[in-house]
C-alpha cells in the first residue's frame, strides 16, 4: 500500500484555502457521483480524449464543443476545479463526460487499456522550475511511452507550453519518439497557440498576462 501512495503521489495543494462546495440538491447526488467517478470505461469504438490537467473545465467544455459525439476523460487532482467542472456539466446536462479526481499515472496504469484513447490534451502543465523540483514535470520520456501504448494509430497528443526549459525538454523527448510520434506542426506559425480551435483556458490568459508566449505542439502516433 505505502509504495503505492508513493507512486502516485500529488504534489501542490489539492484545495483551494477558501471551501468550494456542489451546488446540488439531494436529486442531484448520484449525478455528481456519476461524473466524479473511478469507474472508467472507454469503449474502443468510440472516439475517446483524455484532458490531463482540466482545471476547472474550460479545456474539457471546449473540447465537448468541439467533439461534441466524443468520450471524455477529464483528470485532475484539484478538488475545487473538479467542482466546478462538475457543476457545469449538471448545469448543461452533458452525459459523455467524467471526471478523474487523482494523479493521472493512475488513470492510465489501471484505468485505461491499450489501443483505446484518439486524443491527448496537455495543456500548460505545471513547469515546476526550480532544479530540485524538475523530476515533478509530468511530460518526460517515460510518461510519452506510457502515452504511445493507450493511443490509437493516427492517434493524437496536443502540448501547450510557455515556458523555455520545459519545452526544450518537451523537444528532446519528441526527437528520441520520433518513429512513434510524427510532429505534424513543425512550422512557426503552426507553433502559435492563438487559434480559434484550442481552448483559452485561465493558463492560458496567464501567460498572455505576463508575456509568455505559448508554443502548441500536435504529434501523431504512427
Amino acid at each position: 500500500m505505502s509504495k503505492n501512495l508513493f507512486k502516485y503521489r500529488m504534489y501542490g495543494r489539492r484545495q483551494a484555502r477558501k471551501k468550494n462546495n456542489f451546488n446540488t440538491n439531494n436529486k442531484e447526488k448520484n449525478v455528481i457521483e456519476d461524473i466524479n467517478s473511478k469507474k472508467i470505461k472507454f469503449l474502443k469504438k468510440n472516439y475517446n480524449i483524455l484532458d490531463i490537467g482540466s482545471g476547472s473545465g474550460e479545456s474539457t467544455l471546449h473540447l465537448n464543443d468541439r467533439y461534441p459525439d466524443s468520450q471524455i476523460i477529464a483528470c485532475d487532482n484539484f478538488k475545487d476545479g473538479n467542482i466546478n467542472l462538475s457543476n457545469k456539466i449538471l448545469s448543461k446536462k452533458l452525459n459523455n463526460i467524467i471526471i478523474f479526481n487523482g494523479n493521472v499515472l493512475e488513470l492510465i496504469d489501471k484505468k485505461i487499456k491499450e489501443d483505446t484513447l484518439d486524443s491527448v490534451w496537455i495543456l500548460f502543465p505545471d513547469p515546476w522550475p526550480k532544479k530540485r523540483h524538475s523530476k515533478r514535470r509530468l511530460i518526460s520520456s517515460f510518461f510519452i511511452k506510457k502515452l504511445s501504448n493507450l493511443i490509437k494509430k493516427n492517434g493524437h497528443i496536443h502540448i501547450a507550453i510557455d515556458t523555455d526549459f520545459y519545452l526544450r525538454q518537451i523537444l528532446i523527448i519528441i526527437h528520441k519518439y520520433r518513429k512513434i510520434f510524427l510532429w505534424e506542426n513543425q512550422g512557426f506559425e503552426s507553433w502559435e497557440y492563438d487559434d480559434s480551435t484550442l481552448p483559452k483556458t485561465k493558463y492560458y490568459k496567464k501567460a498572455m498576462k505576463f508575456d509568455r508566449i505559448p508554443f502548441y505542439i500536435n504529434l501523431k502516433k504512427l
